[in-house]
């Protein structure tokens, strides 16, 4: 098949064009078939040309993060710079999603945003150190993870299988340095009731009323409580019900209700003691009905909110490299999660910093601007540069 879009003559961008042309669609979401394997090929080829050891650990079936190391002055001291190989699903695009085009200043398609972007930048840094014969102050690794637009699950595994001091997560963020954001836990909550026909209701327990009810006492006290707790980048904790299911035919009463919860947790804030504010509730809505009885299934999803220390090395070295780059240098918090998860559970002080703009990822038309890009990398270059020790 003969190639639609013209390559740029920009080394970076040219290397984005390449990456986003590859389809690493999350195997978990609709469209996903190839995974992330093309762009483990990619990297592998990027960094054997850059004469670089790499390593590529399998973290499911057929699925592989990639971890290439650059030595530096003091190898005992690590800094991470991660992004995520995989994109959302290209299902609702309306332009091609692997023709990667670039008009007026702007570069299309899946994944050119989030988060390809980031990592292309991060790469191109890499490279102008190796090629300028520069040994960065301290190991520079680069990783690319499996999974982010799912579960988390490659960069659990570079968590838990990497010692680093600090880590700069790419995503979308515009080149504001990212030092919070929000965590995430995951659960469905059922409502067992007891059926009967619909002619006869009082003889059956209706699950969805007894469930309608717990939502309402739920969105009251949890909003009472969540407004006593604030964070001054990222403010309160949320929670949404996002699908509710129950009932079988119209003419039963449903012995069964269920509701699937995500909640958005702060600095300060655990998965244990979010999951507890819900059972505190529920005991005191079943001391009133008797007849409720709800079930928690586990958490399916649960990550750490980041909360990195302004005054951290990481955070300083990169304002420091984004106002010289930029002129100026913001320091922010976002609502959504990110890779930086895993690591800051662990207690690693972590930052997310990349190109592009969080509104265009996950869009019907992806797109990065070219500027942007170009910058990411001068930026990425200087905090390796400045080290972290």
């Amino acid at each position: 098949m003969s190639q639609t879009w013209t390559q740029s003559d920009d080394a970076v961008l040219a290397t984005l064009q390449d990456v986003v042309a590859i389809d690493s669609v999350n195997p978990s979401l609709p469209g996903g078939e190839q995974g992330e394997s093309g762009m483990v090929d990619y990297l592998s080829r990027f960094f054997a040309d850059l004469d670089l050891p790499y390593q590529t650990p399998e973290v499911l079936p057929g699925r592989n993060n990639f971890v290439a190391t650059f030595e530096g002055e003091n190898p005992d001291h690590v800094l991470l710079f991660e992004c995520h190989m995989d994109t959302a699903s290209a299902a609702v695009m309306t332009i091609p999603p692997f023709e990667p085009h670039i008009r007026d200043g702007l570069l299309y398609g899946r994944g050119s945003c989030d988060t390809k972007a980031g990592g292309v930048a991060m790469i191109h840094a890499i490279k102008r150190l190796r090629q300028a014969g520069v040994t960065p102050p301290n190991t520079i690794v680069y990783a690319g993870a499996v999974d982010e637009e799912h579960l988390f699950r490659g960069s659990r595994h570079l968590a838990s299988h990497l010692k680093v001091d600090a880590a700069v997560i790419a995503e979308p963020t515009d080149l504001q340095v990212i030092r919070s954001h929000k965590g995430v836990v995951r659960f469905n909550l059922i409502v067992h009731g007891q059926a009967a026909h619909s002619a006869k209701p009082y003889l059956g327990i209706n699950a969805i009323g007894k469930m309608a009810h717990l939502i309402i006492q739920l969105e009251e006290k949890l909003a009472a409580l969540y407004a006593t707790k604030n964070d001054p980048l990222i403010g309160h904790p949320t929670f949404s019900i996002g699908t509710i299911e129950g009932g079988t035919q119209v003419n039963f009463v449903p012995d069964v209700c269920r509701v699937a919860i995500d909640c958005r947790i702060i600095p300060g804030d655990t998965p244990q003691s979010t999951l507890a504010d819900f059972v505190t509730i529920i005991d005191q809505a079943k001391a009133t009905d008797p007849k409720l009885n709800v079930e928690f299934e586990d958490p399916y999803f649960i990550c750490a909110a980041l909360g990195t220390d302004e005054d951290a090395t990481i955070v300083q070295s990169a304002a420091s490299a984004c106002k010289e780059v930029l002129g100026e240098a913001i320091i922010e918090g976002v609502p959504y999660a990110t890779d930086g998860s895993p690591f800051s559970e662990l207690g690693v002080p972590a930052i997310v910093l990349g190109p592009g703009s969080i509104d265009q990822a996950h869009g019907a038309v992806e797109w990065v601007e070219c500027e942007q890009v170009v910058k990411a990398v001068d930026i990425y270059q200087r905090i390796m540069e400045k080290g972290i020790a």
